[in-house]
């Protein structure tokens, strides 16, 4: 095969495979919200995600998210996450601190660092289908 038409249609294949990734990201992820030091203020939540594509961006999503009260979602709030295609990790540097995220499949999970460098929360969720 020439290698100007492999070169081609191994750049389309990367394409394929990123757009790909970005359509398992997409979506609404449901789990829980755990806090890690029992003596804050903080309250284990159970929480929805939801994660779509900024298309004027390559590379950041946006996450809104909502704890759910009494069965209804109540609005958290929306940040914007850099995601990482190579090592399926998304992250967001805050006011409050840092979110590290790891996708697995359909799993995704993680911890909020404080400012002062302690993890404070960790998130587990699962994307629904």
């Amino acid at each position: 095969m020439h290698s100007t038409l492999r070169n081609c249609l191994l750049a389309a294949a990367v394409l394929a495979l990123s757009a790909a990734d970005d359509v398992k990201l997409e979506g609404n992820w449901r789990g829980e919200s755990k806090c890690v030091d029992a003596r804050s203020a903080c309250h284990d939540e159970s929480v929805v995600w939801h994660i779509t594509p900024l298309p004027e961006k390559p590379g950041p999503v946006s996450v809104s998210a909502d704890k759910i009260v009494n069965g209804q979602p109540v609005a958290m709030g929306t940040l914007q996450f850099q995601y990482d295609r190579t090592n399926h990790t998304l992250a967001c540097e805050y006011a409050q601190g840092v979110w590290r995220l790891k996708v697995d499949g359909f799993d995704v999970q993680g911890t909020l660092t404080g400012t002062d460098k302690t993890v404070f929360r960790r998130v587990k969720l699962k994307k629904e289908e």
